[in-house]
């Protein structure tokens, strides 16, 4: 019975990948089907031979009555969280006793058990896995305190059953949230730049899209999003659109620039995403022909920081901010009667600034800063 309850609960038990919210579920059906009082998944750091607790999802039963699991068991100080190797198998899927964990007359097992007893509990069987260098994921299931000791060996059965998969499931969920934590990186670094960027279907379909592409294709745009599609105003530029979507396979790079019916030009660089990376990019949902748009606009000039100019041309503040004002087009007289001082003052500092810069005339200077690090970006960053 036991061997065929692994076997029904593994569909569900696999769909916890990718939904962690579902490992409660889960855990009620384990206790329903082995007749266990209570159930909990922890994830554990080793650091020598003790345990650090990091995350953990328990059964209903144990979950409103958590507050007293906490007090007696689920803490610091349970003695589970100490490991002595000499009582551990080799194998890297262990399933142990309470009695197999401590040995036979330990002071921790009778200290475990009676931390159990106050809250209605006995046991427990666990089953312990090291899924990355030392982390462990822990299945541990408690029977009530009146069950007999020859029903523990159901449990030891059960989690035996289920410890390759979880052991492929626990090395699934590290890999799909370490790629879920680095596309929510990446998605945080595009917000931040000042080219839009979004991810189209050949159709036109904004499967994705920046903080910078809302702001760019706003009311008076050339192109605009209308209901998650990209869309331009005039008929020339649509066609020019439909020319950018729809780049040939291995073309690796078409651009085009989007008049405006009325408003801002737009130029549009698009990238297929067959040629950006090939096989990688070909998946069940045909995303392979998909395009990546980079967007910008011409007259809106990079907006430098002046602490992030500063730092990287060793500029005084008043050299960085007269820095900028030249590459958004300022002449130095225009500047110094901006900034209220003198032409003769502006000059001085437009001097220093060049030899810092190693800049031979001003065009130099505006060329080093839209080719830095910093053009790219959507100046201040918080």
């Amino acid at each position: 019975m036991e061997r065929d309850f692994s076997a029904r609960i593994l569909p569900a038990l696999y769909g916890c990948c990718d939904h962690p919210e579902r490992w409660r579920s889960v855990l009620d059906q384990i206790c329903d089907g082995v007749g266990v009082r209570s159930a909990a998944v922890q994830v554990y750091h080793r650091l020598g031979n003790s345990l650090t607790h990091g995350w953990q999802e328990r059964d209903s039963y144990s979950h409103d009555h958590a507050a007293a699991h906490d007090r007696w068991i689920n803490n610091p100080d349970n003695p589970r969280l100490t490991i002595n190797p000499d009582l551990l198998p080799k194998s890297p899927v262990s399933v142990l006793t309470d009695r197999e964990r401590f040995g036979q007359g330990s002071p921790m097992l009778a200290e475990t058990r009676r931390r159990l007893a106050q809250i209605g509990l006995r046991g427990g069987t666990g089953l312990l896995l090291e899924f990355a260098p030392s982390r462990y994921l822990s299945l541990i299931l408690h029977r009530r305190i009146e069950d007999a000791d020859a029903i523990d060996g159901n449990d030891v059965r059960m989690l035996r059953d289920l410890g390759p998969h979880l052991q492929t499931m626990a090395r699934l969920s590290t890999k799909l949230q370490s790629a879920q934590a680095a596309e929510a990186a990446l998605a945080s670094v595009m917000d931040r730049l000042r080219a839009a960027i979004l991810l189209c279907s050949p159709e036109g379909e904004v499967r994705w899209h920046n903080h910078a592409a809302a702001r760019m294709l706003g009311e008076g745009a050339p192109m605009r999003i209308v209901e998650r599609r990209l869309r331009a105003e005039s008929a020339e530029g649509r066609h020019r659109l439909q020319q950018l979507l729809a780049t040939a396979p291995g073309q690796e790079i078409a651009s085009a620039t989007i008049e405006p019916v009325a408003g801002a030009q737009i130029q549009a660089v698009a990238l297929p995403l067959d040629a950006l990376g090939g096989d990688a990019t070909a998946t069940w949902a045909g995303s392979g022909s998909d395009v990546a748009l980079l967007l910008v606009d011409p007259a809106r000039p990079p907006a430098f920081s002046t602490g992030a100019v500063m730092s990287l041309f060793g500029l005084t503040p008043a050299e960085a901010q007269l820095a900028i004002a030249l590459s958004h087009g300022l002449s130095l007289t225009e500047y110094a009667a901006q900034r209220g001082v003198s032409v003769g003052t502006v000059r001085i500092q437009s001097k220093r600034i060049l030899d810092k810069t190693d800049s031979r005339r001003q065009s130099d200077l505006v060329g080093k800063l839209y080719a830095s690090a910093l053009a790219p970006l959507q100046g201040q960053i918080h």
